[in-house]
């Protein structure tokens, strides 16, 4: 193939990828109204909002306002695009705390699966206080930081003197948390090193399932059963650190 034609594959491949996000926004009332900079002296609090999306996986995605927020996209009035969207603290609103659930779960399936088998889904089902979707994974976060989520979430209920007399697991939640993290980096390195010498004897596989636990483990995080998520990281950890110690030990010989 000549360079000219691969540049051009190349090319096309971008504009499929996108001219459906393009087309989206295009014909999007929302989006048309709420990029506008004129939009900040009356409502700067939605227009940074707005910034925040314009970074976010939900418009990677081609997620729009409306999805979300309801409304109608294609109104060419302020009166009648927002016909239908009601504040999140309004119980018919589709972010209604109580309502997340169903309304992500419509995308991520997966963790709403896992949330609703939750002590947690449970609680908020019973119009008890207790996290949602946005708790921990602010609508516009390109991913949450999991260390913070501890901190700033957990320790909200489950503190010292809380009036629900929940458990004090928020320190040993950090820590599995950390491991997860540390599982994460030592994957990444051990993933490039491998790539970088053309998957020797049988490291792709085992790069491969590692990496697919470590997701699974993610995923359950959302069915917030602490005791499973503790030891399912360690053994991961437990197995990832053979590999990757080859993998160092690879990378020493040869940089020596």
């Amino acid at each position: 193939m000549s360079r000219s034609r691969f540049r051009l594959g190349i090319v096309l491949v971008a504009l499929i990828s996108v001219y459906p996000i393009c087309a989206i926004a295009a014909g999007n009332s929302c989006i048309n109204c709420h990029q506008q900079p004129d939009f900040y002296a009356q409502y700067p609090k939605l227009y940074e909002y707005f910034q925040l999306y314009q970074e976010s996986p939900h418009k990677q995605a081609g997620v729009t306002c409306d999805d979300c927020h309801g409304g109608n996209a294609s109104a060419n009035s302020e009166r009648l695009a927002h016909v239908g969207v009601l504040l999140m603290n309004n119980k018919s609103s589709t972010l209604y705390n109580e309502r997340q659930p169903e309304t992500c779960g419509k995308c991520h399936r997966d963790k709403q699966r896992q949330f609703v088998q939750s002590k947690h889904y449970a609680a908020l089902m019973d119009h008890r206080a207790a996290p949602t979707c946005t708790t921990c994974h602010p609508a516009m976060s390109r991913r949450p930081e999991l260390r913070s989520i501890v901190l700033n979430a957990c320790r909200n209920c489950h503190s010292e003197g809380n009036s629900q007399n929940l458990p004090l697991i928020a320190d040993k939640a950090e820590d599995v948390f950390q491991k997860l993290n540390i599982a994460g980096g030592l994957l990444g390195w051990t993933r490039i090193h491998y790539e970088s010498h053309d998957w020797p004897d049988d490291s792709k596989q085992h790069v491969l399932d590692l990496e697919e636990r470590h997701r699974e483990i993610i995923t359950r995080i959302h069915q917030f059963d602490l005791e499973q998520t503790e030891t399912e990281t360690i053994g991961l950890l437990a197995d990832l650190r053979n590999i990757f110690d080859a993998a160092r030990r690879d990378y020493e010989q040869q940089s020596n």
